[in-house]
């Protein structure tokens, strides 16, 4: 298919040609007219030219202000992304640590609760060895009151020995 853009450079070169050719004509027949005619028909191809370059002028900073808008918007798309990214990221760190502070204190807290065990296991320890030791003490106690009141039951024997002697005498 042939481009519009040629045709119209054609045509546009055919009544630059005419009008030459009317000018031409206008000039040897010393036709006003026909010269004018012929002026005028080459200036509107000029114009028309002139028309059509400012055209594609205007169609290339089109594109050129399409491709820098486009270009500008995908900047923009990539900050946002950017900018996205970054906040992901921030989001991860502070869950991180979030969970790192988690853990800090369930262990603390672990820590903690294991010497509050130790510290009451050894109490409890403390209070068996003191209830043992009390215990002993106890049953060495009786086992002396015991004692002495064997004793207390001999002296009394031996008193009464010695008074049934002295009564005897």
């Amino acid at each position: 298919m042939a481009d519009p853009g040629e045709s119209t450079t054609a045509t546009r070169a055919g009544q630059r040609v005419a009008g030459a050719v009317k000018q031409a004509a206008g000039a040897i027949t010393d036709n006003q007219d026909l010269r004018a005619e012929g002026e005028l028909q080459q200036e509107k191809a000029d114009a028309a030219k002139e028309a059509e370059r400012a055209d594609e002028f205007a169609e290339q900073k089109r594109e050129e202000a399409e491709a820098r808008a486009k270009e500008e918007e995908l900047q923009v798309e990539r900050e946002r992304l950017a900018t996205e990214d970054a906040a992901a990221a921030r989001e991860e760190r502070a869950e991180q640590d979030r969970a790192a502070e988690q853990r800090r204190a369930a262990q603390e807290t672990a820590t903690r609760q294991q010497a509050t065990e130790q510290v009451a296991r050894s109490r409890e320890q403390e209070l068996r060895r003191d209830e043992v030791d009390a215990v002993r003490e106890r049953a060495a106690a009786e086992e002396r009151a015991q004692d002495e009141e064997v004793r207390a039951e001999q002296a009394r024997r031996d008193a009464e020995v010695i008074e049934d002697v002295e009564e005897s005498r």
